[in-house]
């Protein structure tokens, strides 16, 4: 391919693309009809007759230039389809967390010990008021300076307020079940004591914003900064695994498949343990995480360069619709380490995926490598998708670049959706990796900000629908 400069047609190009297979709508009457008409169109096209064997090159090469050339794209990848090339199309919706899932959580994670719910019991209110009460008492020291006057009357305003508290408060904080019995109707919250170690429970359901989400944690993993205050041991990555694998089978999440396993860092979560990612299936077929690395080679970093990552989840902001939804993907992390389980999340859990079609369609990848080739210099704008970097320079009041390499081309799987719809479609896609280096021109003489090779960033640069070719977000998910 040839060096191209980006041109009127491209961004022509990029107006039809970028829209995904869903339009923007305005009001909710119209959105069941139109994302049924969208998924429907989407999965017929998917159930088309194909070649017996598709095919794709061993490499996707390029060269690009953007933005008066602060934009500098370089292609050497290697295509790989390493869930092969018979990929499900699939239908799945989001769903809350139902009681039986309660109950599972309780059983499995708890060891079935009891959980108390977030309430001061008459005893607590009591010793809060015999705090306050002692003559050594102070306020906060950070606070403003208080006369003795204001001091005393700060006193018996904690003094009546948890007065009034320890006329109804409970001998017992009580113990929560469920939905049913807690304080908030769409939460069960509270602590439970597990071999003598103290957890932390918050199960929420928000379907439609991205609060859908169980999180059950040690007390010190949720407070263990700074890191040297506690001794978390170390764990083998096979245990890890072994420990990981065996919680999710009890639980009877056994559509999950393992995606990722982390070691600790101090930049992330405590060294000795591991993070363990789990993700939903389709016919036995993972829908691959999507984790962006980053490479920080700063002068700061005193033992040579070091890698940090974080997992991308579709988190819609669609602040200007009037159906604005929010559907992560479902995903569910653990943290273990010698002592057992340290934290578990699982967030935005689905109803089973239908199968729709067992073998898709795919488009001829030379298609596929023909849009790429329009919109690698659309898509990609500079490090943040809400601004270019012409934007960001104008901001900072500096010129930066921005020089990213395509290094891997891979086909998978990745539910999408239309804009305010919380209908979503499985379906074959490929993604174009790439490592990218934003830097700031040195030109007085002065050291940068950012420097050029300091911090790199590997993630999905583009994102094409394998079925249509059409543009979509791995951030939004349509």
């Amino acid at each position: 391919m040839k060096k191209k400069p980006m041109r009127l047609l491209t961004a022509a190009l990029a107006l039809t693309m970028l829209s995904g297979c869903g339009a923007a709508r305005t009001n909710t009457e119209n959105t069941a009809a139109e994302t049924s008409v969208n998924q429907a169109m989407l999965i017929e096209k998917s159930s088309q007759p194909q070649a017996e064997d598709y095919t794709f090159p061993e490499k996707f090469t390029g060269d690009w230039t953007a933005q008066d050339g602060r934009l500098t794209i370089h292609a050497d990848a290697d295509v790989v389809a390493d869930l092969g090339t018979v990929l499900p199309t699939a239908t799945v919706t989001p769903r809350e967390f139902t009681q039986k899932d309660v109950d599972k959580l309780f059983s499995v994670l708890l060891k079935g010990n009891p959980l108390h719910g977030y309430v001061l019991t008459k005893q607590e209110c009591q010793d809060q008021i015999d705090r306050v009460s002692s003559p050594d008492w102070q306020t906060d020291p950070d606070g403003p300076e208080l006369t003795p006057e204001q001091l005393e009357q700060r006193r018996q305003e904690i003094i009546a307020y948890y007065t009034e508290l320890l006329a109804t408060a409970p001998e017992e904080a009580p113990i929560v079940h469920g939905f049913a019995d807690s304080v908030e109707p769409n939460e069960v919250s509270g602590t439970a004591t597990v071999d003598g170690k103290e957890y932390e429970v918050s199960i929420r359901n928000e379907v439609g914003s991205s609060w859908t989400s169980a999180f059950i944690q040690r007390h010190e993993y949720k407070y263990r900064y700074p890191e040297e205050k506690y001794d978390w041991g170390e764990i083998s990555r096979e245990d890890a695994i072994a420990l990981g694998n065996s919680l999710m089978e009890e639980l009877g999440l056994t559509n999950m498949a393992l995606d990722d396993v982390q070691p600790g860092t101090k930049r992330d979560h405590p060294e000795g343990t591991w993070l363990l990612s789990y993700v939903p299936t389709v016919d036995g077929i993972p829908l691959p995480g999507i984790r962006e690395d980053r490479v920080y080679n700063g002068p700061d970093e005193q033992d040579g360069p070091v890698t940090d990552y974080g997992y991308w989840v579709y988190s819609c902001s669609e602040e200007s619709n009037a159906d604005t939804v929010s559907w992560n993907m479902e995903r569910v992390i653990l943290v273990v380490g010698q002592e057992g389980l340290l934290y578990f999340f699982w967030n935005s859990p689905s109803s089973e995926p239908v199968v729709q079609e067992t073998r898709t369609a795919l488009m001829p990848f030379d298609e596929i490598a023909a849009i790429a080739d329009a919109m690698l210099p659309v898509v990609v704008t500079g490090p943040s998708d809400a601004r270019s970097l012409v934007e960001i320079d104008e901001i900072n009041g500096v010129k930066s670049y921005m020089d990213l390499d395509i290094t891997k081309v891979s086909l998978s799987l990745m539910r999408v959706r239309d804009k305010g719809s919380l209908q979503g479609t499985i379906v074959p896609v490929w993604d174009f990796w790439g490592t990218y280096d934003w830097y700031w021109e040195d030109e007085n003489g002065t050291q940068p900000y950012m420097n050029k090779g300091a911090n790199l960033t590997t993630a999905p640069m583009l994102t094409l629908n394998a079925i249509d070719g059409n543009v979509v977000s791995r951030l939004f998910g349509y």
